[in-house]
C-alpha cells in the first residue's frame, strides 16, 4: 500500500491490474504505481496480477472498510467486462457504486502498442483522468420505475421488418412506421441475395405479409417521425400519417383509383379527349401482338411491359402509352413500374451495353478499377451512352458469377476474372464486331 497525503476532500484508492502479462507485457505497472500515488486526492494505491479475482476485489473491500475510502478506480480492462463487478464490489464494502470509475489500459494501452515507454506514459494519463474524474462523481440510487414496452421502428427494410418480427412475436406491441407507400426498402428491388444467390423477392415476401398480418404490429406506411420526446421506458412519437385518399382496408393495390380519382382529373374534366397515340405501322403491328396476348388478363402491367422492353431494347413513351390506351393500363401504374424495376429503361439502349458488377465479391477483386477505365476509355460515366451509340455503361448489383469475379458482361455475354488491362481491347473487339 502507498500513501500520500489527504488533502481534505475525497480519499481516493487506485488500484492498477497485471491482467497477467496482458498489461503488464507492455506498462510498467510498477512506474504507473508510483505515478498514481502522487495524484490529489489519493490516499491508497495497489497493484495486483487479476483485480477482478476473488482475492483482488477482497483487497478492494478492505481498503475502503480499513483506509475510509470515499472514491475508487480500478485501471485494467474494459469497463464492458468488469465495470459490473467492481461496482458491486464497491456496493459489498457500503460505498455508493456509482463512486467507481474504471480506465481502460489494456484494450486502449497495452493491446495498442509495442513501444513499453509511450505505453506506460499514456496509461498514466488515462489513470490521471479517472482520478479527476472520479472527484466529482455524486451518490446516485437505482429506483424502478414503470416502462412502457411498446417499440417504435423507423424504417420497414429487410432489417426493419425483421426487428419487429422478433420483438412482436416476443409479445411486445410494435409500431413500425415506413416513409415509403410500401416496404421493403432496397432489397424489394433486388433479384438475389449475395452470397447464397438466393431469391430476394422469396425471402422478403413472406415478411411483408407476416408484418401486415401480425397482431401485435401497428403498420404506418407514407409515414414519417415528426417529433421525439421522453426518455427511456417513457418515449413520445408524433408521427404524420400523408394522406392517401384510399381506404386502406379495402385497398387491393390495382391501380384503377389513379384513373377514377376526381381530384386528380379535375382540371382535365372539360378538355377533350386525348387523341390516340400516332406510331409507325411497322411499331403498331408489333404492339398489336402484344395487346391481343394480354387483352382481358389480370396482372398483366408487368409482363406485358415487359414484351415491350423486349422488342424495343427500352421502353418508348409512345409505345407505353398505346399499350396502356388498348390494356386500360394506368399510365401512372406503368411508370411506377418502369422506374422501380431495373429490368426496365425508359432511354434508349446503345448496340452494346456493358454492365460492371459492383457487388461485394467483384469489389473486392478490383471491379471500381474496371468501372473507372471504362468511362476513361469511353467518355462517358453510367448511365450515358457513346456519341455514336455504339456503347452504354451500366452497373449491377450481382451477376450471379461471384465464382470469377469480377465480372462483366457486354450485351448476353459475361466475361469473368476481367482485368483492367483488357478494356482497350474489349472496346475494339465489339467496336469491330459492329463494322462486320
Amino acid at each position: 500500500m502507498i500513501m500520500s497525503e489527504d488533502n481534505g476532500q475525497e480519499r481516493i484508492g487506485v488500484y492498477v491490474c497485471h491482467c497477467g502479462t496482458n498489461i503488464s507485457h507492455t506498462v510498467d505497472v510498477k512506474d504507473v504505481v508510483d505515478y498514481a500515488s502522487g495524484l490529489p486526492g489519493v490516499v491508497t494505491v495497489r497493484e495486483y496480477k487479476y483485480m477482478c479475482s476473488d482475492p483482488g476485489q477482497d483487497m478492494i473491500k478492505k481498503d475502503i472498510v480499513e483506509d475510509n475510502l470515499t472514491r475508487v478506480v480500478v485501471s485494467s480492462c474494459s469497463p464492458l467486462m468488469h465495470e459490473e463487478t467492481f461496482r458491486n464490489t464497491c456496493e459489498d464494502a457500503g460505498l455508493n457504486r456509482f463512486l467507481f470509475q474504471m480506465s481502460n489500459i489494456r484494450e486502449q494501452c497495452s493491446w495498442v502498442h509495442q513501444d513499453r515507454a509511450k505505453a506506460t506514459a499514456k496509461a498514466k494519463r488515462l489513470v490521471a483522468a479517472a482520478v479527476r474524474r472520479v472527484s466529482f462523481h455524486k451518490s446516485l440510487e437505482q429506483r424502478e420505475a414503470p416502462v412502457n414496452r411498446n417499440t417504435l421502428i423507423v424504417g420497414a427494410g429487410i432489417a426493419g421488418i425483421e426487428a419487429a418480427l422478433k420483438i412482436a412475436e416476443s409479445g411486445k406491441k410494435v409500431y413500425l412506421v415506413e416513409k415509403e407507400p410500401s416496404i421493403g426498402g432496397h432489397m424489394a428491388k433486388f433479384d438475389k441475395t449475395f452470397p447464397t444467390l438466393d431469391c430476394a423477392a422469396c425471402i422478403l415476401t413472406p415478411k411483408m405479409v407476416q408484418v401486415g398480418q401480425h397482431p401485435n404490429i401497428e403498420l404506418m406506411t407514407y409515414s414519417e417521425v415528426e417529433e421525439l420526446s421522453g426518455y427511456v421506458g417513457n418515449f413520445k412519437a408524433k408521427i404524420r400519417r400523408k394522406a392517401r385518399f384510399v381506404n386502406e382496408e379495402k385497398c387491393t393495390g390495382c391501380g384503377d383509383c389513379v384513373q377514377n380519382c376526381l381530384v386528380r382529373n379535375r382540371a382535365y374534366l372539360d378538355m377533350p379527349e386525348k387523341p390516340k397515340v400516332s406510331l409507325d405501322p411497322e411499331v403498331e403491328e408489333k404492339l398489336k401482338v402484344i395487346v391481343e396476348k394480354y387483352k382481358g388478363g389480370d396482372g398483366i402491367a408487368v409482363p406485358a411491359l415487359q414484351e415491350v422492353q423486349d422488342e424495343f431494347s427500352y421502353l418508348p413513351e409512345d409505345a407505353v402509352e398505346y399499350l396502356c390506351d388498348e390494356l386500360s393500363i394506368p399510365l401512372g401504374l406503368a411508370y411506377g413500374l418502369a422506374t422501380f424495376y431495373d429490368a426496365f429503361s425508359l432511354t434508349p439502349k446503345a448496340q452494346n451495353v456493358i454492365r460492371v458488377c459492383t457487388g461485394t465479391a467483384c469489389y473486392v477483386k478490383g471491379s471500381t478499377g474496371i468501372l473507372d477505365a471504362l468511362k476513361k476509355e469511353l467518355g462517358i460515366g453510367v448511365g450515358g451512352i457513346t456519341d455514336d451509340e455504339k456503347f452504354s455503361l451500366e452497373t449491377v448489383n450481382c451477376l450471379g458469377c461471384c465464382g470469377q469475379s469480377p465480372v462483366i458482361t457486354v450485351n448476353d455475354e459475361i466475361f469473368g476474372y476481367f482485368k483492367q488491362t483488357k478494356v482497350s481491347k474489349l472496346i475494339k473487339d465489339f467496336s469491330a464486331r459492329e463494322l462486320v
